[in-house]
């Protein structure tokens, strides 16, 4: 029986082929429309369009990575697992699905297999976006305890792409964490000066501001997050935040 199953996934393998271009054209419009629902949040609706995508071409690796994707969002890990695997067996040099395959598990705690797969996408001497690996591989070492190798790796990251916000905010946690205050501000306003309406940089800020004891900074900044985005996580914990500043300014009137 296990060798029915090998041989069937080597005939599956070697029944891909180059589809012709309407079947590639039809499988890119379908994707596409999936990372515009992916990046809305609007998760179930990039799922049916990725189902049309694969029904199409079985074969396609970013398929099965963008499904990985959706279904990571949707906290459904194994699935998520599952896709990410059979990107890899269509395309071994896929870099992007070992880096999201490294982030689930950063997500489930494993940040020692998390960095197996980081340097598995770093392998590859093809891979463009080698910053994000590089920004993954600086958080998973922090969560393990490496604070030396954390600052190396996002520095790395921050060589390759000086305004990649995801490293610079790293960047600032660790030295929140720290309780370097200044510099975790320097790196937030980084952050804010290419993209003002980051919300998880001006939640931070607003800490770093309230650590500093400058509360009405602090609420202003919070405030502006609820301003642009009240229904996000972000804007729930601006909302608890504003409600401590009251209380502890109603306590010490």
């Amino acid at each position: 029986m296990k060798i029915f199953f090998i041989l069937f996934g080597i005939f599956l393998l070697m029944s891909c082929k180059a589809q012709p271009q309407y079947y590639q054209q039809k499988v890119s419009s379908h994707k596409e429309i999936a990372k515009i629902y992916f990046q809305e949040g609007r998760y179930a609706e990039a799922l049916k369009e990725l189902e049309l995508a694969k029904d199409t071409d079985k074969c396609d690796a970013e398929t099965f990575n963008l499904l990985g994707l959706v279904y990571m969002a949707r906290k459904e890990f194994v699935k998520a697992e599952e896709a990410f695997y059979e990107a890899l067996k269509l395309d071994p040099n896929f870099s992007e699905a070992y880096t999201n395959l490294g982030s689930l598990r950063m997500m489930q705690g494993k940040y020692r297999e998390a960095l197996s797969y980081f340097e598995k996408a770093l392998s590859n001497p093809l891979y463009l976006n080698s910053y994000i690996t590089l920004t993954n591989m600086g958080w998973a070492y922090y969560q393990l305890g490496d604070k030396e190798k954390a600052l190396m790796y996002l520095q790395k990251a921050l060589n390759e792409r000086a305004r990649f916000s995801k490293a610079l905010i790293y960047m600032a946690l660790i030295y929140l964490n720290e309780g370097d205050l200044s510099s975790s501000e320097f790196y937030l306003k980084r952050v804010l000066k290419a993209d003002r309406s980051n919300l998880e940089a001006r939640y931070y800020l607003g800490e770093v501001f309230f650590r500093q004891g400058r509360l009405d900074l602090a609420k202003e900044i919070w405030e502006s997050i609820l301003s642009i985005s009240p229904e996000s996580e972000w804007g729930t914990l601006a909302e608890q935040k504003i409600y401590l500043i009251e209380k502890l300014k109603a306590n010490n009137s």
